[in-house]
């Protein structure tokens, strides 16, 4: 805001505050005015609305899109990379819509009206909502950083996202899809997938001393980036850290698929070999694309509409929630941060009638309470 002060007789020094340079120092715009305080404040009121105009306020005042590319450069290195890319990605798209737009007494009118061309763009609903997401995480960084005094995202609507139902399997394409994948080399990945509702990432990631023979569990505890195909030393988040039960056939296709490794493929199969590996290298994960061809080739040899391998995650966690298992062991099942995240990635599952044996296999749906999380 502007501040009037009196310097002297009808003598008024005006001030008002820009906002912040590219270095975060603070700019302000000085006026000495003569006149009476009523003029000093009416001229005051004048020369702040003057200076808050996009092209009329010194060069040096941040704008929204040089705001964003400093934003990016401090954030770099504390999110995962393939976050940090997906941020890049979404700039990249923003910044031509708030090059003009100032820093300084930003509002969500302001924003509101500056993207209101990006919903012209050939870009889904869905992703432009994700843009919003990144720009509303941006500002409330800049509050956060004192950049900004308010959040002027507070008010800023997304685009509304017309609601699509999730593409999951019922009980009986489940059953049909993992018979048809018997007949498949990767048949054993696609059914763990299957029947635990792991990320793949998690699958890939695991090491047979992961899997407990005599207990009948295997512990999920650090995860792979399926696109650089590396073994990442931790999981997503803390809450995927878990032990799940396994079925009797999950148990002996791991069983057969060890046996062979170690008397064939992989002459010195060690405990913390790759469960999941590429041909020739025991220590690379297996790629990404194998998994989804045979899932596509088991898809159709059964008869059944095309998914996603991470529609096999939304199949169990929806037959799970469907047939009334606790949304709090679902998330735990699931390796959700909270109840709250399954309940709104699952509400359209919700009020179906399943039964929980046709569910999972009948030693897993059975075992729901021991799932629990490993020692560090």
């Amino acid at each position: 805001m502007a501040t009037v002060k009196k310097r002297g007789d009808n003598t008024y020094l005006i001030t008002v505050y820009i906002g912040r340079d590219q270095n975060g120092k603070r700019i302000f715009e000085y006026e000495t005015f003569h006149g009476t305080a009523r003029q000093a404040q009416r001229r005051a009121m004048e020369l702040e609305l003057t200076l808050k105009k996009p092209k009329s306020g010194p060069r040096q005042v941040q704008t929204v899109a040089e705001y964003l590319d400093k934003w990016l450069e401090r954030i770099h290195g504390s999110v995962a990379e393939r976050t940090y890319n997906t941020y890049v990605w979404h700039v990249q798209r923003l910044k031509p819509f708030l090059e003009d737009v100032p820093m300084y007494n930003l509002t969500a009118g302001q924003l509101q009206e500056a993207l209101m061309g990006l919903l012209q763009e050939k870009i889904s609903r869905r992703t432009i909502r994700g843009m919003y997401g990144t720009l509303k995480m941006a500002l409330r960084q800049a509050v956060a950083w004192g950049v900004l005094d308010k959040d002027p995202s507070e008010g800023l609507r997304s685009p509304r996202v017309p609601r699509q139902e999730k593409r999951v399997l019922s009980a009986e394409e489940l059953q049909q899809l993992l018979e048809a994948a018997r007949h498949y080399k990767h048949y054993p990945v696609i059914r763990l997938l299957a029947v635990t509702g792991m990320r793949l990432g998690e699958a890939l990631g695991l090491q047979w001393n992961d899997v407990d023979w005599e207990k009948g569990t295997v512990t999920v505890q650090r995860s792979v980036n399926v696109q650089k195909r590396e073994v990442k030393p931790d999981t997503k988040t803390a809450g995927s850290r878990r032990t799940l039960p396994l079925d009797a056939e999950t148990l002996n296709v791991l069983q057969q698929l060890y046996t062979r490794e170690k008397k064939g493929k992989v002459q010195s199969l060690q405990r913390n070999t790759l469960v999941f590996h590429a041909e020739n290298d025991p220590s690379r994960p297996l790629r990404e694309k194998a998994v989804r061809l045979t899932l596509a080739r088991a898809l159709a040899a059964a008869g059944l509409p095309h998914i996603r391998v991470h529609d096999l995650r939304h199949t169990a966690g929806s037959l799970l929630v469907a047939a009334g298992v606790p949304l709090p062991t679902v998330a735990e099942f699931l390796g959700h941060s909270s109840p709250a995240t399954t309940a709104a990635v699952y509400a359209h599952a919700v009020g179906r009638k399943v039964n929980v044996a046709d569910v999972l296999p009948d030693s897993q749906a059975n075992s729901q309470t021991r799932i629990r999380k490993p020692l560090r």
